[in-house]
């Protein structure tokens, strides 16, 4: 079961921030809590980019192509039965979503930068103390890195297409 994400959070871009402090703090011997960890993280930094987007050109063209890495490091978590009852993964802005400046917005895109380094750092290590290192780290070690490398532009990609119907997370 998968539970849809308060459409009310009032900043997108502190919850990140929390989400970004407790995966510092997460045991990495613990993989199943660095990897629910990590998809909280997702979730936020989807809807904080979602946010940024809407404010500005230059992060609108940048999350089409962050959109792709966003689906495919939610299916390799989601592969890692990490989802359970997690959040759901948000497919668009609410409509009555309030519009950020570009200052907020280039904040928010530095939070989601963050939070990949945070979440490639812990996904490594708690690999590294896994007897044998699992699928189920590699991929979405490879995919942070492609998530900030999109945000900051050194990674452009092709547009998401989203299988049919999409899969139940994605709402």
């Amino acid at each position: 079961m998968t539970v849809t994400v308060d459409r009310h959070v009032k900043d997108p871009c502190a919850w990140l921030g929390a989400v970004t402090d407790d995966l510092a703090a997460a045991l990495p011997a613990d993989t199943r809590g660095v990897l629910l960890t990590v998809w909280d993280g997702l979730v936020a930094a989807r809807l904080t980019g979602l946010h940024a987007a809407a404010a500005s050109p230059r992060w609108r063209a940048r999350q089409r192509h962050a959109e792709a890495a966003e689906f495919d490091l939610a299916v390799q978590l989601a592969g890692s039965c990490t989802v359970g009852p997690g959040l759901a993964i948000p497919a668009g802005l609410p409509g009555a979503a309030v519009a950020w400046s570009v200052e907020r917005a280039d904040a928010a895109v530095a939070a989601i930068i963050s939070f990949c380094a945070t979440a490639e750092t812990m996904l490594r290590r708690a690999g590294e103390l896994t007897p044998v290192w699992e699928d189920s780290l590699l991929g979405p070690v490879a995919l942070t890195r492609w998530l900030a490398d999109s945000w900051t532009g050194r990674h452009t990609g092709c547009p998401l297409r989203l299988p049919v119907p999409p899969p139940s997370w994605w709402r």
